[in-house]
């Protein structure tokens, strides 16, 4: 039988290593912050957010909601899709173009409160990692 301070031990080594929870999808990654004081940490690390699909929450998602995102996974942020956010606007997505300078990949399919100006704000940004060949797509809004 092994002593408590020993399995304490092994499972504050396991849960250092974020690798596990960049597994993770969004809603299991919040339910796991609200755990601890050490899992938050874990799961709010801006490297396990490379990707987000907020399309299952399109109904719930405002604004701010992206300029949390955005504020907290900047720099790690590769992939983003708000296909059908239909609250958010240009003003979170200024925000959004100053900190997201890794994007790859951004779906804005549906998304009718965005208008050319947030395009305007990301454009020197798109144009340079066009240049590089470093983005993969860009979903744009599309008119009805």
């Amino acid at each position: 039988y092994c002593h408590l301070s020993v399995w304490k031990g092994l499972i504050s080594k396991a849960f250092r290593a974020p690798v596990i929870f960049s597994y993770l999808d969004v809603v299991t990654l919040c339910r796991c912050a609200q755990v601890s004081k050490a899992w938050n940490v874990l799961a709010l690390d801006g490297s396990n957010w490379q990707k987000i699909d907020l399309f299952n929450f399109q109904t719930d998602i405002e604004g701010r909601v992206v300029e949390n995102i955005s504020k907290r996974c900047g720099g790690f942020l590769r992939q983003l899709s708000l296909r059908g956010c239909l609250s958010v606007g240009d003003a979170s997505m200024k925000t959004f173009a100053q900190n997201c300078r890794n994007i790859e990949v951004l779906n804005l399919n549906g998304c009718t409160k965005i208008t050319d100006n947030f395009f305007f704000l990301l454009f020197p940004h798109i144009l340079s990692y066009l240049l590089k060949g470093a983005i993969t797509k860009i979903f744009t809004v599309k008119s009805t």
